[in-house]
């Protein structure tokens, strides 16, 4: 039955349709996506109304980078199996994966939400991690190259989070966007100001655009501290009478580190803003005196992805579920 299928013969006993949904969700399985969607895509012209293929449609429509179709297929198939647990987890998923995407709030209340998405797939179905197309928040359009400017920082900076935050940048945007870094040594120093009177001062960006032949600019400004974070903890220790692991209330003394960025992306020519947003977290360590530098890092490196999610595609992976049978 493969066989005739690949030659091209689509009209298939009921039997066949059950073979093709399994090939095409190993095919799905395997990675092959575009594969997976010509299969089911024929499929569904002879069962259009299958929410089981309509299902796997949408999944594909959304690896594919096309959630809006997918919502709309999604939307059908519901329509022809409301009470599908399946399906519904899938569009759970799906509203909570794209609406926090388009950094919307999703309705905690909303009727989709009110499922178990962590349905059990059975012998019918399987549950596949899929790597989904994020679009950057900011369309750079034909500009090609970035300066990487200083950075403002606070008077009670543990280390010098400007010098570390530009390094930071240059590295992962020369070696993960398709952008030509503008190499200027030592960064171009900002003003004294504010970061909101800094990020409305256009004629100075458009200075620094000219001089340095700059498409688009990223300055903005860092927060980096340490604070003592010591205090009673709830930890597993091994009782030296019963040999057993038991939970006990200790003193545990440990640091956290804070850190936040005010990213601001600015086009040269015209020095307005074309993207702003903020990123913040803390990082606990157990123990004092833990080294600030190699904090920094792990933080950054753990932002990295939302940083050049700004300003280039991403995928990111998540969870559905696909009917094989």
């Amino acid at each position: 039955m493969l066989a005739a299928v690949a030659a091209g013969a689509w009209t298939l006993a009921p039997a066949g349709r059950i073979d093709i949904l399994e090939f095409a969700a190993e095919m799905a399985e395997a990675g092959n996506w575009r594969e997976a969607q010509y299969r089911w895509t024929q499929l569904a012209r002879e069962r259009p109304d299958d929410p089981r293929i309509l299902n796997n449609l949408a999944v594909a429509e959304e690896v594919l980078g096309s959630p809006t179709e997918a919502e709309r297929i999604y939307d059908e198939a519901v329509r022809l199996a409301p009470k599908d647990a399946i399906i519904r987890s899938n569009v759970v998923r799906a509203d909570r994966f794209w609406t926090r995407v388009r950094g919307e709030r999703l309705d905690p209340l909303a009727a989709r939400g009110m499922v178990d998405e962590r349905v059990k797939p059975g012998k019918k179905a399987v549950r596949v991690n899929v790597a989904l197309p994020v679009p950057p928040k900011l369309d750079l359009g034909e500009r090609r190259n970035i300066l990487v400017t200083s950075f403002l920082t606070g008077d009670d900076e543990i280390l010098d989070s400007n010098r570390e935050m530009v390094r930071f940048l240059r590295r992962e945007l020369d070696r993960r966007t398709a952008l030509d870094v503008v190499e200027v040594t030592p960064p171009p120093a900002v003003p004294e100001q504010t970061i909101d009177q800094l990020a409305s001062n256009a004629e100075f960006w458009k200075y620094l655009g000219r001089k340095y032949g700059a498409d688009v600019i990223v300055s903005g400004q860092v927060g980096y501290d340490r604070r003592d974070a010591s205090g009673f903890r709830d930890v597993d220790v091994i009782s030296p009478t019963t040999r057993q692991k038991v939970r006990r209330s200790q003193f545990t003394e440990a640091e956290d580190f804070l850190y936040t960025v005010d990213l601001l992306f600015l086009d040269g020519k015209t020095g307005e803003i074309l993207h702003r947003d903020t990123l913040s977290k803390k990082v606990t360590y157990v123990g004092v005196n833990n080294d600030p530098l190699a904090a920094f890092f792990e933080i950054s490196e753990s932002l990295a992805d939302e940083v050049l999610s700004m300003i280039s595609p991403r995928r990111r992976i998540d969870e559905r579920i696909i009917y094989k049978g």
